[in-house]
């Protein structure tokens, strides 16, 4: 196996895409908290916590492609991951993502203040135990505790310039914990996704609700994440002019939600999906520059 396989072989192991937006998401807060308390930024704590962030968060969906394997095996979408399709072993999966995820939070512990480390800590413990192991096979309720894995480095990017819990650092968690019914529900939805789930006997929402149902929590979801994020950038003092665009963008998503609510089509449940990213993408660097441009 050639250095490009290796490669395209770890990023489909780690799910490169989404370590690196939950890597974004942890930097971002981090420079937007140092720029609204006209703090210093610190290089060298920023570094580490997006060291420590991306090999906690690359360890854990390592070790969940781990616990999912037999459901991986089974799924169209699926079927030709690395351990499904055979690339690589079930024991050299588990000894790579319990190795990345224990380094990662050391590192958090050593670097970073306590708090932010524990928070890396409980994103592991919350996406693996809590989601992975416990719920997902039993309720359609799990996404919501995949969904607080999912914004914990965005607070702990935030407490580790703080040192404490705020609102502002819960607002930006309720963002990105009502931004995956968004992201995740829309994927559930495409027809061939949905059979996947359905066969593998997963309790996505779709499977075990109606449509319409689904296309409720995502109009839902796309709001109240529009909420979130419109009330901390207002509370970190943002430009009005950004909040304003964050606030347009914002009803555009909404209204496709609606819209696929009323008369869902797969072409329009996929453009939800595509947008909802970089969605998530945008809305930190809008609030980043609305505080520097306040």
């Amino acid at each position: 196996m050639n250095f490009k396989n290796i490669l395209t072989l770890f990023g489909e192991l780690i799910k490169a895409r989404q370590t690196i937006l939950l890597v974004y998401t942890g930097v971002f807060t981090y420079l937007i908290t140092a720029v609204s308390l006209a703090v210093e930024i610190n290089w060298f704590n920023l570094l580490h916590l997006a060291i420590s962030l991306y090999l906690a968060v690359s360890g854990t969906t390592v070790l969940n492609m781990y616990i999912d394997r037999d459901i991986d095996a089974i799924m169209e979408r699926t079927k030709d991951r690395p351990l499904p399709s055979g690339k690589v072993t079930a024991s050299s999966v588990l000894t790579f993502g319990t190795i990345f995820t224990v380094l990662g939070i050391l590192l958090a512990f050593v670097t970073l203040n306590w708090l932010a480390a524990l928070i890396v800590f409980f994103g592991f413990f919350f996406d693996v135990v809590i989601y992975s192991i416990w719920l997902k096979r039993r309720t359609k309720y799990s996404i919501i505790f995949g969904g607080i894995a999912g914004g914990l480095p965005a607070w702990a990017g935030r407490v580790a310039i703080t040192g404490s819990l705020d609102w502002i650092g819960f607002l930006l968690l309720i963002f990105i914990l009502t931004w995956i019914p968004v992201h995740i529900l829309t994927i559930a939805l495409i027809p061939r996704n949905f059979e996947g789930y359905k066969k593998a006997k997963v309790p996505m929402w779709p499977v075990v609700s109606s449509q319409a149902q689904t296309m409720r929590v995502i109009a839902i979801g796309a709001f109240l994440s529009s909420v979130a994020l419109y009330e901390a950038a207002r509370l970190l003092g943002a430009n009005a002019i950004i909040r304003i665009i964050w606030g347009v963008m914002s009803l555009f998503i909404i209204i496709l939600s609606i819209k696929s609510l009323i008369k869902p089509t797969n072409k329009l449940t996929f453009l939800i999906f595509k947008i909802a990213s970089l969605y998530m993408l945008v809305g930190f660097l809008l609030v980043f520059l609305g505080v520097i441009f306040r």
